[in-house]
């Protein structure tokens, strides 16, 4: 993209969110009044009544205008539908004469109890794993994820993998401890054995070594977390993790910064906060409203011999705009930073892990102690949400599809400040950008497909496949 027609992009983009058009969103005048006398909930075979009535905005008794009843009982179906326990959510309500208001609401609950083959692929991603050639590149195992445990949204998951790696896990999350429901609490704990790892880069391009013998890393964590939720939109956390990590030699030999040096096994501490504020319509796949997160963490307490001293705060904004009802742009700004420059490779992060990436860098890895990324995007709506049902002879919870498909285009820039590694790092310390065009399909229980084609800085070009929204 030349720089003319990248700030005319930009142009486009912000002008559109800054001053949407207002077609079909005409404002109502309508002051009179609704009483809600009652609040009626069925569907909920397993979810206990005060789970849904958590996310209402409204409830039994309450007075409000008859103009936004409608806008408060859509509000309350995406918080239903948020929730990620029910493939479906039917809000209606009836007016009765003398009598006030009655308000339904219909809940499709999801199968809660899921023993899950597991197929992982050792790489980073599907790109690399399909470039690297070898199918046999995967690990493998069961899942055992029981979601909505005891009908009160809390969840266990139990983890068995083999293959590259070898993992057991045990996580429990309870999101409500107390009355109000507004405190919960989170545990969990793994031990894993690794064959293969990254032990650094070059080029900005990971380096890989598999042990043929034994395991070339291994760690065990545990952690937990306490939660507590303002109101709907609102929540903050505080962390705490234990990791204890193991290395071969020959990681040692490789990257002698890996661990601190002269180290092949390192304990780490780690205290985090985190706060929240999240208004999307719909946290898998939105397309309006916005999000704004904020985290820091600290390790490095003195009380553990040799444990890496590490901070850093990550700060990240969100806005989905609709631009007619068909048309939709977002873009987001996320930024890292962290004043160690000694710190270990082991605990560096950059680009190149999770959402983390530029477009059409998904086979390099930019490790750094700071970062900014920059992403937007403009959406097209082909199909919107429509559901089919499968003449099969199996449960309600699976034959019921909804299908949607979007047309993205897509601009993203970043830049890495690394202090340490870039030397091998070239990539760093200077800004990157990728644009290009996809396809996204979104279905039940939150799957996300996403196949882009995109172009980087330096001219390449690659089709991607990517399980999760493009912002």
């Amino acid at each position: 993209m030349q720089p003319g027609n990248t700030r005319l992009f930009f142009y486009l983009l912000l002008s559109f969110l800054l001053h949407p058009p207002t077609a079909g969103y005409a404002q109502t005048t309508d002051t009179s009044l609704v009483v809600i006398k009652r609040l009626i909930i069925a569907g909920n075979h397993i979810t206990k009544p005060q789970v849904i009535t958590r996310e209402m905005m409204i409830k039994e008794g309450d007075t409000l205008e008859a103009a936004l009843l409608q806008k408060v009982l859509s509000r309350s179906r995406e918080n239903l539908l948020n929730l990620g326990i029910f493939n479906f959510v039917d809000i209606t309500s009836a007016a009765d004469p003398g009598a006030g208001t009655t308000v339904l609401v219909n809940v499709a609950e999801r199968w809660y109890v899921i023993p899950i083959p597991q197929f992982e692929l050792v790489d980073r991603n599907f790109n690399e794993w399909v470039r690297s050639g070898d199918i046999g590149r995967i690990n493998y195992g069961m899942n055992l994820d029981w979601t909505n445990f005891r009908g009160m949204n809390e969840t266990l998951k139990l983890q068995f993998k083999w293959g590259y790696t070898r993992r057991i896990g045990l996580s429990y999350q309870l999101p409500f401890i107390n009355k109000n429901q507004n405190e919960g609490l989170s545990f969990s704990g793994s031990y894993t054995l690794s064959k293969e790892i990254g032990y650094g880069v070059n080029d900005s391009r990971l380096l890989l070594y598999k042990a043929n013998s034994d395991y070339a890393r291994e760690e065990f964590s545990v952690g937990s977390r306490y939660t507590r939720r303002s109101g709907h939109f609102s929540s903050s956390f505080l962390g705490l993790d234990y990791r204890n990590l193991m290395v071969a030699d020959t990681i040692v030999k490789l990257n002698r910064d890996y661990l601190s040096p002269g180290l092949k096994g390192q304990q780490m501490v780690t205290v985090s906060w985190g706060f929240r504020r999240d208004l999307r319509d719909y946290k898998y796949y939105p397309l309006n409203g916005y999000l704004f997160d904020i985290e820091a963490a600290r390790s490095g307490w003195g009380f553990i011999k040799n444990e890496p001293e590490w901070m850093y705060i990550a700060a990240m904004y969100r806005k989905y705009q609709p631009l007619t009802d068909r048309w939709h742009a977002s873009f987001s700004f996320k930024g890292k930073v962290s004043g160690q420059s000694e710190t270990p490779y082991w605990v560096q992060r950059g680009f190149g892990y999770g959402s983390d990436l530029v477009r059409g860098y998904e086979y390099y890895v930019i490790p750094g102690q700071n970062f900014g990324l920059f992403k937007s995007n403009i959406k097209y709506t082909l199909l919107k949400t429509k559901v089919i049902s499968l003449p099969l002879p199996i449960s309600e919870k699976f034959k019921t599809i909804p299908n949607a498909f979007y047309l993205n285009a897509g601009f993203e820039s970043g830049y890495v400040r690394d202090r340490r590694f870039a030397n091998v790092n070239p990539l760093a310390n200077t800004w990157q950008f990728g644009y290009g065009i996809g396809l996204d399909y979104v279905t039940y229980y939150n799957l996300v497909f996403s196949v882009e084609y995109s172009l980087n800085r330096m001219g390449e070009s690659g089709l991607f496949l990517h399980f999760a929204a493009p912002i």
